[in-house]
């Protein structure tokens, strides 16, 4: 009798996917803030300030578990691309960049930086700040920073 009851409780309650995840909780879902884009290189020097939204999910070391979408970047151009989980650590995340599209805005032939790795950490449960650094033509360093706020 027990067995049976067993059996059907393990029925009624909702299955997962059977996948583990090693991103922790606190950072699963939508996250949106400013970002500020530093750009040493000669041709492009400055810095450009926009929204971005990230939005985070389960898996693991090697899934791609975050989108990052250019929500407004005004007349500059702009980056959307998905991350890959690389490492969890103690207090933060490191993600390396995937898929990458043309940025918005740019001319013909423009690409965006494909080789990224972005640090997430978490400040309080409702805000997260995110930090990359990447070469330009294989010397220059730029860098991104933000600090987003959950949305959902």
């Amino acid at each position: 009798m027990l067995a049976l009851a067993v059996g059907v409780l393990a029925w009624l309650l909702p299955q997962g996917d059977g996948k583990s995840s090693d991103v922790p909780e606190q950072y699963l879902g939508t996250w949106r803030g400013q970002v500020t884009m530093t750009l040493p290189d000669p041709a492009r020097e400055g810095t450009g300030t926009g929204i971005d939204e990230l939005t985070i999910e389960q898996g693991g070391i090697g899934d791609t578990i975050a989108d990052q979408r250019a929500i407004d970047w005004g007349q500059a151009n702009s980056c959307s691309r998905s991350w890959q989980l690389a490492e969890v650590n103690g207090d933060h995340l490191i993600l390396k960049a995937g898929n990458t599209g043309a940025p918005a805005n740019a001319p013909p032939g423009q690409a965006c930086l494909a080789d990224l790795t972005m640090s997430v950490r978490l400040t309080d449960q409702a805000r997260i700040a995110i930090q990359a650094n990447y070469n330009i033509l294989g010397t220059a360093t730029g860098a991104f920073s933000g600090s987003l706020t959950r949305q959902r």
